[in-house]
């Protein structure tokens, strides 16, 4: 009989000792080698569906035709990570490859949903100022779109407005 772990003798039954069966130490391995694969499996795939969940509450802005956007940063003391996240639409020519020209601030990506392309940033409170940000549009020809990003908040504003 292999030595098992945990096994402990019970009551008789009719002058027979009973063991209660346990699993081997091999099992138990086993087992929890198999739970670690699922997760490494399940983890990246919940974090990207975490990450479209936070896009839903996206604030989508549009390039108004001087183009500059507006974003604001509401709550500095107490945000939340799916606070102020911003999804800057872009218009690009048809059939051409859209990409971020470096620099641009961190954090700034470029994605797709629908259709559509997209800048999603959330700034932080360092980023307060205006960033301009070129948008590069690869095709049957090659152009450029200058964007400046103004991103402010409010208190802060006013509190400086007030100084002057």
């Amino acid at each position: 009989m292999p030595n098992r772990i945990g096994s402990v003798p019970i009551k008789k039954k009719k002058g027979k000792k009973v063991q209660r069966k346990a699993f081997t130490l091999l099992e138990l391995l086993i087992v929890m080698s198999i739970i670690v694969l699922l997760l490494s499996i399940l983890l990246p795939c919940l974090m990207s569906a975490k990450e479209r969940a936070r896009e839903l509450f996206a604030m989508q802005v549009e390039v108004n035709e001087e183009g500059k956007v507006l974003l604001e940063i509401r709550n500095l003391s107490h945000r939340k990570s799916s606070e102020d996240i911003y999804m800057i639409e872009i218009d690009p020519p048809r059939n051409s490859r859209v990409f971020l020209k470096k620099p641009h601030p961190s954090g700034m990506k470029l994605i797709k949903r629908d259709g559509q392309d997209y800048i999603k940033w959330r700034p932080k409170l360092d980023d307060i100022g205006v960033h301009l940000i070129t948008v590069v549009f690869e095709g049957e020809e090659t152009s450029e779109q200058e964007i400046a990003i103004y991103v402010f908040n409010k208190k802060l504003l006013e509190a400086e407005l007030n100084r002057s």
